[in-house]
């Protein structure tokens, strides 16, 4: 018997036209033994409501196609209920179907479900919002903060990029001031990790869980141009963590202090969260269904 579902869909995420691919998604998806109902999204912060009214509905799994924040906000409509979430890659760098073990296509990753397992996934928040991957402040977070959102889904990484040129000659490096697990620290860049992947599948925290019950937190302290992009290198080498301006912390909670108007990121979108704000998990967990062969 068919297991009922859900495919909700951000019709603007990514560089193609995710409408024509529904169809197909849901073929693939109807070949690995669900039942799916198409549910595009309208506007940001929908896919929760469609994830709430699916939940209570009964719907054994909500399959969210778009990018990873199409994939965070579903997630805020299912903690604490009995419907799996499960996501179909189709926006940026799609980190939790990495992490995941899932291909980057589409109607390969929706065919890889026809033998899935439902696993607990643990949920960090910052401030009232949820995220899945991590949340960062920083230079990467200013450069997402600035991102022209048509870019994005025109180009995708190649937009993050352009971004990131602009903006890096110009960045002024403000101390960022923390407190984690009750131990006072400063630093230029920070994230906050709940899954070891970082704009793709690039390791910024190698040893994160989503299970664990904690947090992983990266701490960097180097300022100006050159120390960045030696970071920037080390992270692409998967060596940043030996560098004596990087520091790695298993935490429960962080509370980020000081400058006023720091950018945040969650899930690579930059939201309006205001200074102080305090990072930790979320009591309830969210299901996730994860394909056995991954």
């Amino acid at each position: 018997m068919a297991r009922t579902a859900v495919l909700i869909f951000n019709p603007r995420a990514g560089r193609w036209r995710t409408q024509q691919r529904e169809a197909a998604i849901r073929t693939a998806l109807a070949d690995a033994g669900y039942d799916t109902e198409p549910l595009p999204t309208q506007a940001p912060g929908h896919a929760t409501e469609l994830a709430q009214i699916s939940a209570r509905a009964g719907v054994d799994v909500v399959f969210a196609h778009g990018g990873d924040g199409t994939l965070r906000e579903a997630a805020a409509g299912l903690l604490g209920t009995a419907t799996a979430l499960a996501p179909i890659p189709g926006g940026t760098t799609n980190v939790v179907a990495i992490a995941l073990g899932l291909p980057q296509d589409p109607l390969r990753a929706a065919r890889r479900f026809s033998d899935a397992e439902v696993i607990e996934m643990d949920v960090g928040v910052c401030g009232e919002e949820i995220f899945l991957m991590q949340t960062s402040a920083g230079l990467d977070a200013h450069i997402m903060r600035t991102l022209d959102p048509a870019l994005k889904r025109r180009f995708g990484k190649a937009a993050v990029v352009y971004s990131g040129l602009l903006r890096f000659p110009g960045y002024d490096y403000p101390t960022i001031d923390l407190v984690a697990d009750g131990r006072q620290l400063s630093a230029t860049l920070i994230a906050v990790c709940n899954l070891p992947y970082y704009a793709g599948s690039f390791m910024m925290a190698p040893g994160a869980s989503i299970s664990d019950r904690a947090l992983d937190l990266v701490v960097f302290r180097g300022g100006g141009r050159s120390a960045t992009l030696a970071f920037g290198r080390d992270l692409v080498l998967g060596r940043h963590l030996r560098r004596s301006d990087v520091e790695l912390l298993r935490v429960q909670k962080v509370e980020l202090q000081r400058p006023e108007g720091l950018a945040i990121q969650l899930d690579g979108d930059a939201l309006p969260i205001e200074i102080p704000v305090t990072i930790h998990l979320h009591p309830e967990t969210i299901r996730i269904l994860k394909p056995r062969s991954a």
